[in-house]
């Protein structure tokens, strides 16, 4: 029995059967013969992985978080920190930003169906170089794809925090716009600084920094004691733990899932040649 196609995918379907095959001058998103989307930058191939975020207890996964990978010219890995810091140029940046997040959607959508949360970042630079309404033109293209907005969780890097009025403004910007929001921070006692101004749905704190707490499981606690109604997920987890974390409590990292390529949506979906 065929399950039936959700209107997202058909929706998105629609859209991948439009785009080409192979770079084209002027177009950003081409679609390979996989049915998976990359970006075009100035050469630079831009492509996804997803790491899941999961309820440590069941194993029952809560979202996804997306991940650039790049390849350069000549068919050579590209760290996505090297291409974003040669965009010297605020305009480059943002452009550059929103194309790795458009491509991180497309692929996300076409492939998950109803698959809980997406996490996306956002680079550091572009919280000060976009001086209006930050998640407006994003909220844009996820109405032209019929995804829910609210699915999505926009994640402030952890240079963020160091600038508490910067990063509350951003924030609420992106909420305003119907999306979900994380932060990142530094330490237990970064978020308690924080907590009075900055909204979040999500606090991301590095299972490194909860090791070097004086008491890492207490440490846990007393950020989830702290967090309200935000939930808590500790990142970059190598091994699971010996002892219960605290409930509500979230993990990502190798432990409970690598990042990997999502399967891309049934290349006979569309015609071939399409677009």
């Amino acid at each position: 029995m065929t399950s039936p196609v959700s209107p997202i995918a058909d929706r998105v379907r629609d859209f991948l059967c439009r785009l080409p095959l192979e770079r084209q001058a002027g177009r950003q998103l081409p679609r390979l013969a996989d049915g998976s989307v990359v970006g075009d930058w100035f050469g630079c191939e831009l492509s996804s992985v997803f790491q899941p975020i999961v309820e440590p207890s069941s194993g029952g996964v809560v979202g996804h978080e997306a991940l650039l990978r790049c390849l350069g010219s000549g068919q050579r890995d590209l760290s996505p920190w090297v291409l974003f810091s040669a965009n010297a140029d605020d305009d480059r940046l943002v452009a550059l930003d929103r194309l790795a997040r458009t491509v991180h959607a497309l692929n996300f959508i076409a492939s998950a169906g109803d698959d809980g949360l997406l996490f996306l970042n956002v680079h550091g630079r572009l919280l000060a170089a976009v001086a209006g309404d930050h998640g407006a033109a994003f909220r844009k293209v996820v109405d032209a794809l019929g995804f829910a907005p609210e699915r999505i969780v926009i994640e402030a890097p952890v240079v963020a925090s160091r600038q508490a009025d910067l990063l509350s403004f951003v924030l609420r910007n992106y909420r305003h716009n119907g999306f979900r929001v994380a932060v990142n921070i530094e330490s237990v006692a970064q978020w308690q600084a924080l907590s009075g101004s900055v909204p979040t749905d999500f606090i991301k704190i590095g299972a490194s920094v909860l090791a070097a707490e004086d008491d890492g499981p207490a440490a846990l606690e007393r950020l989830r004691t702290r967090a309200g109604s935000a939930r808590v997920i500790v990142t970059r987890v190598e091994e699971k733990p010996a002892v219960a974390w605290p409930s509500g409590a979230l993990a990502q990292g190798h432990a409970y899932g690598a990042p990997v390529a999502r399967p891309a949506m049934r290349p006979g979906l569309c015609v071939a040649g399409a677009g």
